[in-house]
């Protein structure tokens, strides 16, 4: 192999990317993880105090510390010995916690975030703009979620904070009171327990919550009035809902088979007892819809359930029932179900497209056809309706063609829909 050439620079010992502007170079270094960036100090003395004014701190790769107490002390030395430079962004993955390793005692356990308060308010305190808190949380078996180790109980107070990211942490009293936030506009919280009244913010327009346990004994408001888009991921508690319209462009809802909200008394159809603690809502909660009633001015909607048996899918209920006393949605052009149309009985669906005048395409998904689908034998030309006029496309998406999709295409024919505009689909399995 023939000797390599080196540059003349290179040869000289001459540094081309150390002679770069100081903002250039933390540039680069932003896109490092925090104890990347640090190590650039014994490049050169060009290079030694250039970390200390990084705007961007990632401590992540945790886990290569050997010890939660090992990665602590690192961290607070980074954020000691830093000047006072302002933050545009903060992430920190905390080191992770094993639920069920004998080995962990109560003292470990805690040193995983011994100092996750200290450093959100390091955060807030520098003007942080991208905020990302991140609990590193496991058990053994992966059906189940992760455990939570992290408590936050008061509002953040920041004029700069634009984004918002909390994993596996237990949200409670006033924590998501953003009023002081007034600049937010990105919030997403995973494998999370929010046990709040509500969370409020007037300038917050993106929300994700995903794989997330409500309260059961709290029912959740949501308040943000110019949210534009929703995804909703409920695994348990009680389902959080809107009080009045907000601006959605886009909202994805999906509940878990474990939603409490469901009515014993009577299904969900008209509960005449003043004291059903499984109600939702207000106090007329009978004669509103709640959830569908915030979201009915969105463009596009998906409404997903994770499917087990009808019966005994108090998330299934949630959305027939709403289905049924929803709003107009003016503005909607498509909406997707996902895995709980078959089991529904589908006059509820039939109703919701009587509210949706400029609807352009549902897509119904049927997740699996391991259940019995019961359908309504009493259908025919009587029950027809007028569909909306500009509905184009009724495409159902199913793992395989079988006798009970087409008897569930021969009901849509008896409700008026037409098999010019079904479109059947056969997924990859």
């Amino acid at each position: 192999m023939p000797p390599r050439r080196v540059g003349a620079a290179a040869a000289r010992g001459e540094d081309h990317i150390g002679a770069l502007p100081d903002d250039l170079l933390l540039h680069v270094l932003s896109f490092l993880p925090a104890h990347d960036a640090v190590r650039t100090c014994v490049l050169s003395r060009r290079w030694r105090p250039v970390w200390k004014s990084l705007r961007v701190l990632r401590f992540t790769k945790h886990q290569s510390w050997g010890s939660a107490t090992k990665f602590n002390r690192f961290a607070n030395s980074v954020l000691f010995f830093r000047n006072r430079a302002p933050l545009e962004e903060l992430t920190f993955e905390t080191y992770m916690y094993d639920a069920i390793n004998p080995l962990v005692d109560k003292d470990q356990k805690n040193e995983r975030v011994k100092y996750a308060q200290k450093w959100i308010m390091y955060a807030l305190t520098h003007n942080v703009q991208v905020l990302r808190v991140l609990v590193n949380s496991r058990l053994s078996r992966p059906q189940l979620r992760p455990v939570p180790l992290l408590r936050l109980s008061e509002p953040l107070i920041s004029k700069h904070l634009m984004t918002l990211e909390l994993k596996s942490v237990v949200l409670t009293s006033n924590s998501m009171d953003f009023s002081s936030c007034p600049a937010l506009k990105n919030l997403k919280i995973r494998h999370s327990k929010i046990w709040v009244h509500k969370i409020s913010s007037q300038s917050l327009s993106r929300l994700s919550v995903k794989n997330c346990e409500f309260s059961g004994d709290i029912c959740t408001q949501i308040l943000a009035p110019n949210l534009s888009s929703l995804l909703l991921d409920v695994r348990s508690g009680r389902l959080p809902y809107f009080p009045s319209a907000v601006l959605l462009v886009k909202a994805h809802i999906r509940l878990d088979q474990y939603c409490r909200d469901r009515c014993w008394h009577s299904n969900f159809e008209h509960c005449a007892h003043d004291t059903c603690v499984d109600c939702y809502g207000n106090n007329d909660r009978s004669a509103k819809c709640v959830l569908l009633r915030g979201l009915s001015n969105a463009k596009n909607l998906e409404l997903a359930v994770q499917f087990s048996v009808y019966i005994q899918n108090r998330a299934a209920a949630i959305f027939k029932r709403d289905m049924k006393l929803c709003p107009i949605f003016s503005n909607l052009k498509t909406l997707v179900l996902n895995g709980w149309a078959v089991a529904c009985e589908l006059d509820a669906l039939i109703c919701f497209l009587q509210h949706a005048p400029i609807l352009e395409k549902i897509t119904l998904q049927l997740n699996g056809l391991n259940y019995d689908v019961e359908m309504r034998e009493s259908c025919s030309s009587n029950e027809k309706i007028a569909l909306p006029e500009h509905l184009k496309l009724v495409e159902v998406r199913c793992q395989k063609i079988a006798e009970n999709v087409h008897r569930f295409v021969d009901v849509l024919n008896a409700y008026g829909i037409t098999s010019d505009i079904i479109n059947i689909v056969e997924m990859d399995v």
